[in-house]
């Protein structure tokens, strides 16, 4: 900086233009200062001709998969969700869900006519001036992040995940997964047509090393269970700025059978 001269202001974030998936209504709604988002097309996953009897029973609790449901009750017919959760790894860590559509618990808060939200008590005045402020779309840096992480050419996402982690966080996901140096950073988007395709970008990791974690999920006996580690193995990885980005396809066939083995391991 010159003598007497003013610092200059840091050049602004460019968001790159992707394609608007159902979380996009739905982040005006959540207050900034979220470490995690997971945006979950619930409409777009019941509707897929190869997942959608799976979802719903996983959602919705209906059919041969209701054994399996993992969805919390709120999210029965919801067409789609947000969950943010902030400080996660410390003791006031919380999540708030964001949904549209379904049938909105007594204890939610009503955000508009078919949004509505689940959040710990007191959390009612952040939820309702979010709304007014453009909540956590107001994050450039984490809305840059969520987006380049999403083909551009890609009409849709069943699920993204976005995640800067503080040392709290990431202390926390490195000992869940026993890996003594996780990411600061994570961005993912996934999205089942007749097939599966998935891209995560992981920050400040070489790609052998997301090569590593990427052959650990291929090994892992659900993914072998239902037979797409070898498609899982076969992903590319590329280095990608100061990280690295996994790139996973599951075909047409290999994903119907899998969703078949599934839904056979759910079937009493």
């Amino acid at each position: 900086m010159a003598c007497g001269g003013r610092a200059s202001a840091p050049p602004p974030v460019t968001v790159p233009s992707r394609a608007a998936t159902a979380g996009d209504a739905l982040l005006p709604y959540v207050p900034v200062g979220a470490a995690v988002l997971i945006e979950l097309d619930l409409a777009r996953l019941r509707a897929n001709p190869t997942v959608g009897a799976l979802a719903r029973g996983l959602i919705d609790g209906d059919g041969a998969a209701a054994r399996g449901a993992v969805a919390p009750a709120a999210l029965v017919g919801a067409d789609a969700a947000v969950l943010a959760t902030y400080a996660p790894g410390q003791p006031d860590a919380r999540t708030i869900t964001v949904v549209r559509g379904g049938q909105r618990p007594q204890a939610a808060v009503a955000l508009a006519a078919d949004v509505w939200a689940l959040a710990d008590e007191g959390a009612t005045a952040d939820l309702l001036a979010a709304a007014r402020a453009g909540g956590v779309t107001a994050d450039r840096a984490l809305m840059a992040m969520r987006a380049a992480v999403m083909p551009a050419g890609a009409d849709g996402a069943a699920i993204r995940l976005t995640a800067r982690l503080d040392g709290p966080a990431r202390r926390e996901l490195g000992a869940l997964f026993d890996e003594p140096r996780p990411p600061a950073a994570v961005a993912a988007w996934l999205d089942v047509a007749d097939d599966l395709a998935a891209v995560v970008w992981v920050d400040a990791a070489a790609a052998a090393t997301v090569e590593g974690w990427r052959d650990r999920l291929a090994a892992a006996l659900p993914v072998r269970a239902i037979g797409v580690a070898p498609a899982i193995a076969a992903g590319r990885v590329e280095a990608r700025g100061a990280g690295a980005v996994a790139t996973i396809v599951i075909g047409p066939g290999r994903l119907a059978r899998a969703v078949a083995r599934w839904q056979a391991r759910l079937t009493p």
